[in-house]
C-alpha cells in the first residue's frame, strides 16, 4: 500500500505531549503546595496553645517590664525544646520588644497586627504572617495576649517554621519529595510519549488507509470499500463512504442497463416506424411506375398509403407523449370525474373497426357512476390503446369483454379478449411496476401499451395482465375512487 508522509499526527503527537508535560508539571506544584499548606495547617493547629503556656506559665513580666533574665530562660527553653519556633515578645502595636537572638538577625522590627488578632479570633484556618528574620516569607504563627493587671500589654509571638526549620524542610523535600517527585513526573512523560507515538502511529496507518480508498476511488475503482471495524475511529466516515460508493456503483450499473435498453428500444422504434414507412414507399412507387393502374387501384393504393401515413403520424405522437411522460417534473392533470363516460365514449368509437371483423363487444356494468380523480385525456388514451390493441389481435367472430367492478376505495376495470395468448415475456413486462418499464419494452410490445403503463404508473394505479383458461387474455386496471375532502365545520 503507497503512503504519504502527513504532518497531522506529527503535530498532534507533540501537542498531546507539551499537554501532558505541561499537566504534569501543574501537577507537581499543585500536588507540592496543597501537602505543604496541609502539612502548615496542621502544625499551626497542633502548635496553637504554644504562645497562650509560655505567656501563661512563664509569667516573665512584671510592672517594672520584662524580667530579661526568666525571659531568655523561658525564650531559650522553648527554642530547645522545638528548634523550629523562634519566640518573640511584641508590644500591642506589633513591635518587636524582646527576643533571643543576635541583633543581626533580626530584619523587621515591626509585625502587623491585624493577622495576629485574625489568629486569635480564629485558630481553624491557615493564616501567615511576617517573620521578623525573613520578613519576604510569610510563616505560621502561634499567638497569645500578655495581660498583666488585666490589661493587655502585648502578645507573645511564636514563629513555628523558623529558618532552622525551612532549611531543614528544604532538604528533605530536595532529597526525597523532589526525587520522587522528579522520577514519577519523567515516568509520566515517558509512560505519555510511548502511547502517544502507538496510538498517533496506530491512526496515521488508518488514516493512510482512508488516503489509498480515496485515491483508487478518484481513479474510477467503485469496487473499493473501507474494511474497517466499528470499533475503530474512522468507522463513521467509512460506512457513510461504503454506502455512498455501494449506491453510485448501483447507479451506475442502472444506468448502463437504462442505456443498453435505450438502445434496444430505439431498434424497436425504428422497426415500428420503418414497416408502415416501407409498405408506403411501395405503394408509392407502383403508382409512379405502372401506367395501366386503374383508377379503383389508385384509390385502393392511395388510401393504402394514406393509413401508412397515418400509422407513422401515431407512432411519432405516441413516442414524443411517452418521451414527455418520462421528464422528472412530469405531473398528470388529475380531476374528478365518471370514469364510466369515457369508457362508453370509447367503446362506441372502436366498434366500427370491431364489426369489420365480426367482434362482439360486451360491456358489463358500465353505466357504473364512480368518481375517479386522474387526467381526464390521459387516461382516454389508456382505455383506447388497449381497446385498440384487443380489436386488432383478436381473431375474427372473437369476443371483446369489459367489465366495471368496485372494491373498497377502488374502481376495477376488467378488459378480456380471445384470440392468441400473450407471449410470457411480454407478461413479465406488463406486471413488472418499476418506473423504467416502458423502456424496457419487448420486441412484442408495441408504443401504446408502453404509453398505457407509464400512464398507470404516473398516476400510482395497478395493472396487471394474464391469461385465462378460456384462451382469453386478461388486463385488469385498478383505479382509485376520488375521495371528498373533508370540509371543517366553523
Amino acid at each position: 500500500m503507497k503512503t504519504r508522509p502527513t504532518g497531522i499526527f506529527s503535530r498532534i503527537g507533540i501537542f498531546v505531549f507539551l499537554v501532558i508535560t505541561a499537566l504534569g508539571i501543574l501537577f507537581v506544584v499543585v500536588t507540592y503546595n496543597a501537602t505543604s499548606d496541609y502539612f502548615q495547617a496542621s502544625t499551626q493547629l497542633l502548635n496553637k496553645d504554644v504562645a497562650s503556656n509560655i505567656a501563661r506559665l512563664s509569667e516573665p513580666f512584671s510592672k517594672e517590664g520584662i524580667d530579661h533574665k526568666k525571659a531568655d530562660s523561658v525564650f531559650n527553653n522553648t527554642m530547645i525544646i522545638s528548634p523550629n519556633t523562634e519566640v518573640y515578645f511584641l508590644d500591642t502595636l506589633g513591635n518587636v520588644k524582646y527576643y533571643y537572638a543576635p541583633d543581626s538577625l533580626i530584619k523587621q522590627r515591626k509585625v502587623p497586627v491585624a493577622q495576629i488578632e485574625t489568629y486569635l479570633s480564629d485558630h481553624i484556618h491557615l493564616i501567615k504572617n511576617t517573620d521578623p528574620r525573613d520578613p519576604g516569607n510569610p510563616k505560621i504563627f502561634s499567638a497569645a495576649a500578655v495581660r498583666f493587671k488585666d490589661q493587655k500589654i502585648g502578645y507573645i509571638y511564636v514563629i513555628l517554621a523558623g529558618m532552622e526549620y525551612r532549611s531543614v524542610a528544604e532538604f528533605v523535600f530536595k532529597s526525597q519529595v523532589g526525587g520522587w517527585a522528579t522520577k514519577v513526573f519523567f515516568i509520566i512523560i515517558l509512560t505519555t510519549v510511548v502511547f502517544s507515538l502507538l496510538y498517533t502511529t496506530r491512526l496515521q496507518k488508518r488514516f493512510n488507509h482512508v488516503i489509498y480508498v480515496l485515491d483508487q476511488f478518484k481513479e474510477g475503482n467503485l469496487n473499493v470499500r473501507f474494511k474497517i471495524e466499528q470499533k475503530d475511529e474512522f468507522f463513521p466516515i467509512a460506512d457513510a463512504f461504503n454506502k455512498m460508493v455501494a449506491m453510485l456503483d448501483e447507479n451506475f450499473t442502472r444506468l448502463k442497463l437504462l442505456e443498453s435498453e435505450r438502445k434496444n428500444f430505439l431498434a424497436n422504434i425504428s422497426h415500428d416506424l420503418r414497416t408502415p414507412l416501407a409498405v408506403a414507399r411501395g405503394y408509392t412507387e407502383t403508382l409512379l411506375i405502372e401506367t395501366t393502374v386503374s383508377r379503383k387501384e389508385q384509390e385502393s393504393h392511395l388510401e393504402m398509403i394514406l393509413n401508412k401515413v397515418m400509422q407513422v403520424e401515431k407512432l411519432v405522437l405516441q413516442l414524443f407523449e411517452l418521451s414527455k411522460m418520462e421528464s422528472v417534473n412530469f405531473t398528470p392533470n388529475k380531476e374528478p370525474f365518471v370514469f364510466s363516460e369515457v369508457l362508453q365514449e370509447i367503446i362506441k368509437g372502436a366498434d366500427f373497426q370491431a364489426r369489420k371483423k365480426n367482434i362482439i363487444i360486451s360491456c358489463i356494468n358500465c353505466e357504473d357512476s364512480s368518481l375517479i380523480e386522474a387526467d381526464i385525456s390521459m387516461m382516454e388514451r389508456v382505455v383506447q390503446n388497449l381497446l385498440e390493441n384487443a380489436v386488432k389481435y383478436t381473431s375474427e367472430n372473437g369476443n371483446i369483454r369489459i367489465a366495471l367492478s368496485r372494491e373498497p376505495g377502488k374502481l376495477i376495470l376488467l378488459l378480456e379478449n380471445s384470440g392468441k395468448l400473450i407471449a410470457g415475456e411480454l407478461l413479465d413486462w406488463i406486471n413488472n411496476s418499476s418506473a423504467d418499464a416502458a423502456v424496457r419494452r419487448p420486441k412484442q410490445a408495441g408504443l401504446g401499451l408502453a404509453l398505457v403503463k407509464r400512464i398507470l404508473y404516473l398516476h400510482g394505479f395497478s395493472f396487471v395482465a394474464d391469461a385465462t383458461d378460456n384462451n382469453y387474455n386478461r388486463f385488469i386496471i385498478s383505479i382509485n375512487s376520488y375521495k371528498k375532502p373533508i370540509q371543517k365545520v366553523l
